[in-house]
């Protein structure tokens, strides 16, 4: 009786581990976020932020960008959301992880926002505390396991099962998030960016600029640079929400400029060019699809022209 019971138990783990495996290989893309960016080998060259660049930045544009230069690829998109991944030590240790160790020429996109820097004003940063701690990419040993059943296991809250059907957004398998429920009338698009402006004035007063962020905005440098070389990017998003940041954080692109000076860097702002080059967001600070691929070719095109010339464009 005690057999039988253990040989049905089994069986039935054995019919759920090959269930979870099917949907994990075949869908993982589209029920998480994230759960691709475990899955992949080890990275040369990385795209570092939060979700405007998950979504925004293109790995493929820049793997035939750069193809035919000197450069270790392919590009991988390690980039997060705000609660998952702002500038710090977790952030830093969790990159070291997914970096491969061998690279010696690898590029290198940090891309910044003001609340990347932001810590919850009840979170004691010196003392270890802080806001993105228990969650991936933090929480996680293996970034770099197919199937990953360690992320499934302590991340099942982030899947989405209907995401299996619907696929209205894929995670590609080099990290960049294809969203493509988009807005289709003006209405929805003022009200989604309605909404994430009220979000970003809640995060005014509900988080202070760390001091430890910026630091180890300057190990993340010094670190990749042994590696090949990093630039500093801040993308471009609608005006009414860069002053909603400089509200948050008014000395931001002074202290960007301080640290990538320092580090003898480029600091990309494309809000400094905006009235040049028109991108277009779906909801005020995230660029849509199109726009992230006519973006990702010209942060490509001035990385390269930065390389040339030594400058920036002005």
């Amino acid at each position: 009786m005690i057999k039988e019971l253990f040989i049905k138990l089994g069986l039935f783990c054995f019919i759920c581990l090959g269930i979870v495996t099917f949907v994990l290989v075949n869908y993982g893309g589209n029920v998480d976020f994230f759960y691709e960016k475990f899955t992949a080998p080890k990275a040369k060259s990385m795209i570092i932020g939060d979700s405007r660049s998950m979504q925004g930045i293109q790995p493929g544009v820049m793997n035939k960008s750069f193809l035919d230069l000197d450069i270790e690829l392919p590009m991988f998109n390690y980039s997060f959301t705000i609660a998952q991944a702002p500038i710090g030590p977790l952030y830093n240790k969790s990159i070291e992880k997914k970096l491969d160790p061998e690279t010696k020429n690898g590029v290198f996109i940090i891309s910044v926002t003001p609340w990347m820097f932001g810590s919850d004003k009840n979170k004691n940063n010196l003392a270890g505390e802080f806001r993105e701690d228990h969650q991936p990419p933090h929480n996680m040993r293996f970034v770099s396991a197919n199937p990953n059943y360690e992320y499934f296991i302590k991340n099942l809250n982030f899947f989405h099962f209907k995401g299996a059907f619907r696929k209205s957004s894929i995670m590609h398998k080099d990290g960049w998030l294809e969203e493509n429920n988009l807005p289709k009338e003006q209405v929805v698009f003022d009200e989604w960016k309605s909404g994430q402006a009220r979000s970003l004035n809640r995060k005014i007063n509900e988080y202070k600029v760390s001091e430890l962020r910026l630091k180890s905005l300057d190990t993340l440098i010094k670190k990749l640079n042994k590696h090949g070389k990093a630039y500093v990017v801040r993308m471009p998003i609608d005006q009414d929400f860069v002053d909603i940041e400089n509200l948050f954080y008014k000395d931001f692109d002074v202290d960007m400029e301080s640290v990538t000076k320092d580090n003898n860097i480029p600091y990309i702002n494309f809000n400094n060019i905006r009235d040049r080059i028109n991108f277009k967001t779906y909801d005020g600070h995230h660029l849509d699809k199109n726009s992230g691929q006519h973006f990702t070719k010209v942060l490509c095109d001035s990385i390269l022209k930065y390389n040339k010339n030594t400058k920036l464009i002005e």
